[in-house]
C-alpha cells in the first residue's frame, strides 16, 4: 500500500471500493506509554482519495523486512 516503510498509502480498499490517495499529510506516531509494555506504536496519516474524501488511516506496528504491514481505517473528516 505504501512506496517506503513511512510513506502514506497510495490506495486502500474499503467495502469493495478501491480509494487512491492524492493528498497525504503525516505520519503521527501514537505510541503507549513507556511503563506499559505491550502494544504497537501507530502511524497516523490524514489521507484525501481522487474524489476529496478524507480519511484517517493508520499503519499499525513499526516497519520490520519481510513482515507486511497492517493498515487500518479509524476514521472520516466531513
Amino acid at each position: 500500500m505504501a512506496l517506503l516503510p513511512d510513506d502514506p498509502p497510495v490506495m486502500f480498499l474499503w467495502r469493495g471500493a478501491r480509494h487512491r490517495i492524492r493528498r497525504a499529510d503525516g505520519p503521527e506516531r501514537i505510541a503507549a506509554e513507556w511503563w506499559r509494555r505491550d502494544g504497537e506504536p501507530r502511524d497516523y496519516y490524514r489521507v484525501e482519495d481522487e474524489a476529496g474524501r478524507r480519511f484517517w488511516v493508520y499503519r499499525q506496528g513499526l516497519y520490520r523486512p519481510g513482515v507486511a504491514a497492517l493498515w487500518f481505517l479509524h476514521g472520516f473528516f466531513g
